[in-house]
């Protein structure tokens, strides 16, 4: 929302609140004074004739968008009429607050204002977001949301000066014909539709707002729209108790205010035929006597055709106030229908104490919604996200699954097709996971004629099919021709994911497909929520909340498992304090303006879910590139666990390796009859084999300060095979001089040294253990099959260079800005693929790479390395002279200095990286934290990353955050 808008609505909420205050009796110091309830509706009682007195039971139309003549004439209705109350319609936010303030300061009292808004006032209103349909809410089946979103309805009424919402419908969907109910109720079994009515009716009321159970008696079972014409309900009167009254007695029960009677022909009620809104025996007989409802009732709209073709606009309006409707919605003859009741009155056929009664009933309602009502409960932009997408995440229906959903590998084509209306949210959302092929098409002769054969070659088809209605006209608004796209579908695994009604379903045959899921709705948040599911980041658990057919009767819906990714979620899912969490911007800032850092990428995790996912900053300080989220960085020595000991776990779990072996078990020709052949691989990996910390291998290879040409060719050739920048190539046969050289060099005592030597042996053990490159090695073991698209090796073969951030300007060894080429000279030398460094990734990947550790090797439903092999590496070898797990950093046992906060856990585990990288995992806390920056740019003496302690500050925020959501 603009600033502009903001301040407007600000003046408006003023001005509506300036006018609420006009009601409120004042003392001498001209102070709000509350009167009590019964003080006040006396007061106003005895101040009215009884024609206004009877202008208290009409509710009229109103629309705040049809211009100054509408508003004019509603404006008499009030001066002349003395009309009780407004139901308002079309409109805008701003134009329907400002409508409600200037019709407030024409009454003398308070106006009662109404609004459909089962679904929030976009029902009603323009530029709204609305909430999920009742059928939605039906298949989440959660009382406690359905309370919290009925709770944020009525804060959205509150806000505009909405005080009375025509809902929540009570009728229980029993009849799939049913044109005008349908997706609006909560379901066919009664016993939930009343607990959901219960839970709605709780959370609006508790806000102040007044609540109308509807349509009494039951409008679930018709197959006439009873705007059109008058629906008959033909069931007996056991099944009309047992079935429909049941959600009435439950929200009559929980609280509700009001109760609307529909436009029904109920013999089993009342035998004459009368509409169920006009008809004494079903008002007073049944919903007063039977129910015992003593609240206010309230006419379905009187403009209806079920009534309005039937009666005149005069006389259907009496019979319903003589039936007992106390409020007497939309009335189309307001002045002759005044006069006609108070006829009825002047002649004896109603009393003045009933009508005075009623009118206390009207009163009161406005008192409890206006002169005092309830404390409205705030709930701001991330608590309304964080609802919404609970319940779509509960509603998503697994109708069918042969073993498609979760998707445990990404090392196949997967396709998704989504024919009908774009849903960008939903693309974003599986990519978020891992980038898979996308096609959209308007219509299904489009897909057919764009597709063609392109799909034959892919391992899974997900088509989408996004509907424009969830009624059910023209086929319940889905493309024409989607059943023959699907039986059409070439051999493969195939996923329809319908985003609409699933009665369009009723008549399929889905033989042809492994998967079926349902979304209820064509909207953005569950766009994004399917997103999540679809990708394994979340189980189901949505049941069909009425029956489609024989096949998929109410309450179908399978269960599929969470498969250990990554969740894409916020903080208040897991009660962890935004503001909190704010703190890691005012950090990074700080970094960013001390040129500390151009930029950064940041990924928190908890529980498995993404809390925290931000870019920050420029990949250079001329701020021409900002930093995306999918754009890469080299995470230099984290290649040692994300690409090294990684698949030395692998190679472990396989029988393949141990670390109580010695280095001459796995490289006895290079190793045998050195000082190095009996290495044990468990100190190697630790840092105390005796490795000196590095060696500057590139300083042999220079001509005084430059690359030598007895070594390098600006030219890739036979010979020089090994790619150090883009125009610097380097003889393949000096990787042979590099271990030579490590070789050759005095082990030193056998305690801790941080080393980057033993990795190039790992890099060996690798190749000669599984016949792969390291980097094969790893694409095919994790990166493919785990969908890390970000994490590669040699990374200018994958991406462009743009996406890629730059690192060191090297004025002493290649002479040039390193951009897209490892930043580690000795792993440059080697061609880009060091055991030790030369690995590139965005945080998104490396966090979930960090969450297989977390899952104890899991991932995807995939066990990619044993648990017992994941805590064997994890754990601290040797402590407490040395802190290290086998590749993995840990933190100092005494708490002091080190790679993390002393809140991080002694259990946890991770690594640094020279270029300002860091990659953390806690199992205890269960936290995941990666932070990724090029803090060598352009100068790798800048430590100021360092001295300001930027990457644990992060950590610190983030266990705090944690830790305070604990209490």
């Amino acid at each position: 929302m603009n600033k502009t808008r903001t301040l407007r609505l600000l003046f408006l909420s003023v001005v509506f609140l300036t006018g609420l205050f006009s009601f409120v009796h004042k003392n001498e110091t001209n102070s709000p004074v509350v009167l009590s309830e019964n003080q006040w509706i006396e007061s106003q009682l005895s101040r009215m004739t009884l024609k206004e007195k009877i202008g208290q039971f009409f509710m009229v139309a109103a629309y705040s968008n049809r211009g100054e003549a509408h508003l004019a004439s509603i404006d008499s209705l009030i001066s002349n009429n003395k009309i009780g109350g407004l139901i308002f319609f079309q409109g805008e936010r701003e134009n329907l607050i400002s409508s409600v303030d200037r019709f407030q300061k024409k009454s003398e009292v308070p106006l009662l204002i109404g609004m459909d808004a089962e679904w929030g006032t976009q029902m009603r209103l323009f530029g709204e977001d609305r909430f999920p349909y009742n059928y939605t809410v039906g298949a989440a089946d959660d009382f406690k949301l359905t309370e919290e979103i009925a709770a944020m309805i009525g804060q959205e009424c509150r806000e505009m000066g909405i005080h009375m919402n025509f809902a929540p419908v009570a009728d229980v969907n029993s009849n799939p014909n049913n044109p005008v109910i349908g997706f609006r109720s909560f379901g066919e079994n009664p016993s939930k539709v009343g607990g959901h009515v219960a839970a709605a009716v709780r959370g609006m009321e508790n806000q102040g707002v007044l609540t109308s159970v509807k349509h009494f008696p039951g409008h679930g079972d018709t197959d006439t729209d009873s705007h059109l014409d008058l629906p008959i309900v033909n069931n007996d009167l056991s099944h009309i108790d047992a079935i429909d009254f049941s959600p009435f007695r439950a929200g009559i029960k929980a609280g509700t205010s009001s109760i609307m009677v529909g436009h029904l022909n109920v013999p089993a009620l009342d035998s004459t035929g009368t509409p169920s809104s006009l008809s004494a025996p079903t008002i007073k007989g049944y919903l007063q006597g039977k129910l015992g409802f003593k609240g206010l009732v309230i006419s379905d709209a009187l403009n209806m055709k079920a009534v309005a073709d039937r009666y005149g606009k005069t006389d259907v309006v009496v019979k319903a106030f003589e039936a007992g409707c106390d409020i007497l919605l939309f009335p189309e003859s307001v002045g002759d229908a005044i006069q006609a009741i108070e006829n009825k009155v002047a002649a004896g056929d109603i009393s003045e104490e009933e009508l005075n009664q009623r009118c206390k009933k009207v009163l009161k309602a406005k008192y409890n919604a206006i002169i005092n009502p309830k404390q409205l409960k705030k709930y701001n932009e991330f608590d309304l996200q964080l609802t919404k997408r609970k319940l779509y995440e509960s509603a998503i229906t697994v109708l069918k699954n042969n073993e498609v959903f979760p998707i445990q590998r990404f090392d196949q084509k997967i396709a998704r097709v989504s024919i009908g209306s774009s849903a960008y949210s939903l693309k974003n959302s599986m990519d978020l996971v891992t980038p898979i092929d996308h096609f959209h098409f308007y219509t299904v002769k489009e897909a057919q004629e764009r597709l063609k054969d392109t799909l034959s070659d892919y391992d899974i088809i997900i088509t989408t099919l996004h509907s424009n209605t969830v009624r059910s006209r023209n086929n319940y608004g889905l493309p024409e021709g989607w059943k023959e796209w699907l039986n059409e579908l070439p051999s493969a695994k195939k996923a329809l994911v319908l985003f609409g009604n699933p009665l369009a379903l009723a008549d399929f045959d889905d033989s042809n497909l492994d998967a079926v899921i349902v979304g209820y709705e064509n909207h953005p948040i569950l766009h994004d929520r399917m997103g999540q599911f679809l990708m394994g980041t979340f189980e189901s658990k949505g049941k069909l909340p009425m029956t489609v057919n024989s096949k998929y009767p109410r309450e179908a819906g399978l269960k599929v498992q969470w498969s250990g990714r990554l969740k894409e979620s916020q903080p208040e899912e897991l009660g962890i304090s935004r503001d909190k969490l704010m703190e890691i911007d005012r950090i990074v800032n700080e970094g960013i303006a001390a040129e500390a850092f151009p930029g950064c990428q940041i990924v928190v995790a908890v529980e498995g879910k993404v809390i925290w996912r931000k870019s920050y900053g420029y990949h250079t300080y001329d701020k021409k590139r900002p930093v995306r989220d999918d754009d890469v960085y080299d995470i230099a020595s984290i290649t040692k666990i994300a690409s090294s000991t990684a698949s030395l776990m692998k190679l472990n779990s396989e029988g393949k390796f141990s670390l109580d072996n010695r280095l001459v078990n796995y490289l006895p020709e290079l190793t045998q009859g050195t000082g190095y052949s009996n290495i044990r691989l468990r100190d190697m990996m630790s840092h105390q084999a005796g490795l000196v910390a590095w060696i500057p291998f590139y300083k042999a290879t220079l001509d005084g300060y430059r690359p030598s040409e007895q070594w390098y060719s600006t030219e890739m050739d036979s010979v020089h095979q090994n790619q150090v920048t883009g125009n610097l190539f380097m003889k393949a046969d000096y990787t042979d001089s590099i271990y030579s050289r490590i070789l050759s060099t005095p082990l030193k005592s056998r305690k801790y040294k941080y080393s980057d030597l033993g990795y190039y042996f790992v890099r060996k053990i690798v190749q000669e253990q599984s016949g792969k490159t390291l980097d094969e090695f790893t694409m095919d073991e994790f990166y493919r099959p785990m969908g890390l698209k970000y994490m590669r090796y040699k990374p200018l073969d994958y991406f462009p260079k743009w996406k890629i951030t730059p690192t060191e300007n090297d004025t002493i060894f290649r002479k040039e800005l390193i951009h897209g080429y490892v930043h580690d000279p000795g792993a440059a030398m080697i061609g880009g693929v060091g055991g030790h460094a030369g690995l590139f990734s965005n945080a998104g990947d490396l966090a979930a790479l960090m969450q297989l550790f977390l899952n104890e090797g899991n991932y995807g439903g995939v066990q990619y390395i044993k648990p017992s092999v994941v805590n064997e590496y994890t754990n601290c070898q040797y402590c407490p002279k040395n802190r290290r797990g086998a590749g993995f950093d840990k933190p100092t046992t005494n708490r002091r200095g080190g790679p993390t906060t002393s809140l991080a856990s002694l259990k946890s585990f991770g690594h640094s990286g020279f270029t300002g990288t860091l990659a953390w995992a806690d199992p205890v806390n269960d936290v995941n934290y990666v932070f990724l920056s090029n803090r060598v740019y352009p100068d790798a003496e800048n430590w100021k990353i360092v001295s300001m302690n930027t990457r644990t500050e992060i950590q610190r925020v983030i266990y705090e955050a944690v830790n305070s959501a604990k209490k």
